[in-house]
């Protein structure tokens, strides 16, 4: 079986199908590490997939890689303080910005446009679903390759300086909001544990996250001053409100 790195994860993975190799192609690991966990997938676990709402429709092939994302995102939180954050992740000069909102809100329309902005200075580490692990003293966002419709990932890590959630807004406005605020966001925007024995691991890991990591509301339109509102504000601290 191929070993695979996701999330300076190493692990082992059966394939039926040429789907899941070919979409994790870009993090195959050829170290001398031992894998942590065997990732087996079978057919019932991408008919468990399927029965899932909103997997109507959906190949095997596909679905197959949705169940090895499965088995991979319950191993991170169960042993190493990690969970899948559906968010637009760049990082900036070493440090990562992350943009969560309900699908279809323009949170991977406003990174483009700090790419744009930044040129080089900003890599695309996941643009839908990257996973957030504590470690090493602090939380750090890392590449996977389930990058959502754009195909935009990398396969690295940085150092979360900051979490935005966006809103649309006929006018750019951002403001640094508490914890309290943010809890029903990262709550709806992370996978939660199916089994009863990770719920408290997660939510002592969210809790962690939401007070040590700065949080922002950004109201804005589809501008290039709206990027250099929400840019300047978290990297900077400068033109948001409190």
């Amino acid at each position: 079986m191929p070993l695979y790195k996701i999330a300076d994860i190493v692990f082992s993975a059966n394939h039926i199908y040429k789907y899941t190799p070919e979409l994790c192609k870009n993090y195959l690991y050829t170290g001398s590490l031992a894998p942590e966990f065997n990732a087996v997938i079978t057919k019932e676990d991408i008919e468990s997939e399927r029965a899932r709402g909103g997997a109507e429709g959906f190949s095997d092939a596909y679905l197959e890689s949705l169940a090895l994302f499965r088995k991979l995102c319950v191993y991170c939180l169960k042993e190493r303080q990690g969970v899948i954050f559906h968010s637009s992740a760049v990082a900036v000069d070493g440090k990562a910005y992350l943009f969560t909102a309900p699908s279809g809100t323009g949170k991977s329309t406003h990174v483009r446009l700090w790419r744009e902005m930044l040129g080089d200075r900003a890599v695309m580490i996941n643009d839908d679903k990257p996973i957030v692990r504590y470690t090493d003293g602090a939380f750090y966002v890392y590449g996977t390759p389930w990058n959502g419709k754009h195909r935009l990932d990398t396969n690295t890590r940085a150092k979360i300086a900051a979490i935005c959630e966006l809103r649309r807004g006929e006018s750019n406005s951002i403001t640094r909001i508490p914890p309290r605020e943010m809890l029903m966001v990262i709550l709806n925007q992370t996978l939660r544990p199916e089994q009863a024995e990770d719920v408290d691991k997660y939510f002592a890991l969210v809790d962690k996250m939401l007070k040590e990591v700065k949080l922002y509301r950004l109201y804005c339109n589809v501008s290039a001053e709206a990027a250099a509102l929400s840019y300047n504000a978290m990297s900077k601290g400068e033109g948001y409100e409190n």
